[in-house]
């Protein structure tokens, strides 16, 4: 009896520990199946086998492949305008210049939504970042438009430009520029001012003492050893970084080209008195333009000087003012030294 009492405390055991052992395992099982419901890393990284389609929720793959090749020029229904920043763009010849577009839209849009085409890839070509290269000298227009939807454009006209030296003086399509970046030789010496534009300048003053105003010349022609005394006399006064905002390097000045005029006090009291906002108006209709316009000096190199005109014939001179450019903006030029003053 003794015997079978102790073989039934261990069957009694046996059968114990095989359930503890089946429950602890349960719970290991249980356990790692918790950490990876909820303990494990979600950034997981996959490797997709090669020429596996993976979808999304814009479809698979292939089916974008299949769309895109079906209508490359799908269309953003997202744009609604495009606007350039310019209404007019100059380059010379071999030169580029840019023209940017701001989109107004309901969502998202890029610039893979718009397509650029030139009028004439002989005169200018441009790229699909809204590059121009100037290939010949002439005229075209560049568009940019809504892929696919060419009533979303706009135009801008653009002007190649031929950039000629002639006795070391630039000209460009004929007009003599004269700026930081294109100088004169010290020898240009027309010796005085221009007669055609000391002949319309007197047309000018005529017109304006009719109106009660009084413009006259304060300054005219300058030579360059004069032009060397005044600046060298400012660099004293300012240091040259100060004096090249407001007064030309020698051989740099359009006073020695003979076809401009400082009118009046020479100083910034002119632009309050009445005689500056009639001179900026009127003075393309004898052929001058306001050279050094308020808010471009980054573009010319000048602060504003509402007193000095120049002298590039009537045509020319209203064309400017309309679109209301700089003379580098309307020849596609810079306007800056290529180092400090040494003189």
């Amino acid at each position: 009896m003794a015997k079978r009492s102790k073989e039934g405390f261990w069957d009694k055991f046996s059968r114990t520990g095989i359930i503890l052992i089946l429950l602890y395992v349960m719970f290991i099982i249980l356990g790692f199946a918790v950490r990876l419901l909820f303990f494990s890393d979600k950034k997981q990284s996959s490797i997709i086998p090669q020429n596996q389609v993976v979808a999304s929720a814009e479809g698979s793959s292939s089916e974008k492949t299949e769309a895109n090749s079906e209508n490359k020029e799908a269309t953003n229904a997202n744009i609604l305008e495009l606007k350039t920043d310019k209404q007019f763009l100059a380059v010379l010849e071999g030169n580029t210049g840019s023209i940017a577009v701001n989109m107004s839209t309901t969502g998202q849009a890029d610039a893979g939504d718009l397509v650029w085409n030139s009028s004439d890839d002989s005169i200018a070509t441009v790229d699909d970042s809204g590059t121009v290269t100037g290939i010949k000298q002439g005229s075209c227009d560049i568009t940019v438009a809504v892929k696919g939807n060419e009533t979303i454009s706009q135009s801008v006209p653009v002007k190649v430009r031929k950039l000629e030296q002639k006795d070391g003086c630039t000209y460009i399509d004929g007009i003599l520029i004269v700026n930081k970046t294109y100088g004169l030789p010290s020898d240009f010496d027309p010796g005085k001012l221009d007669d055609t534009a000391a002949a319309e300048f007197d047309k000018l003053k005529a017109d304006a003492a009719a109106e009660g105003l009084d413009i006259y010349i304060g300054s005219s022609y300058r030579d360059y050893n004069y032009q060397v005394t005044i600046y060298n006399n400012y660099c004293n006064l300012y240091g040259w970084e100060m004096a090249d905002t407001f007064s030309a390097r020698p051989g740099y000045s359009e006073h020695q080209t003979g076809l401009t005029i400082d009118c009046n006090t020479i100083d910034d009291a002119f632009g309050d008195t009445p005689e500056a906002p009639w001179l900026a108006e009127h003075c393309a209709d004898y052929g001058f333009i306001i050279r050094f316009p308020d808010g471009k000096d980054s573009i010319t190199g000048y602060k504003y000087e509402p007193w000095h005109i120049r002298y590039v014939g009537i045509e020319t001179a209203k064309e400017i003012n309309a679109l209301g450019l700089t003379l580098e903006e309307y020849l596609g030029v810079n306007s800056e030294y290529t180092g400090p003053w040494e003189g």
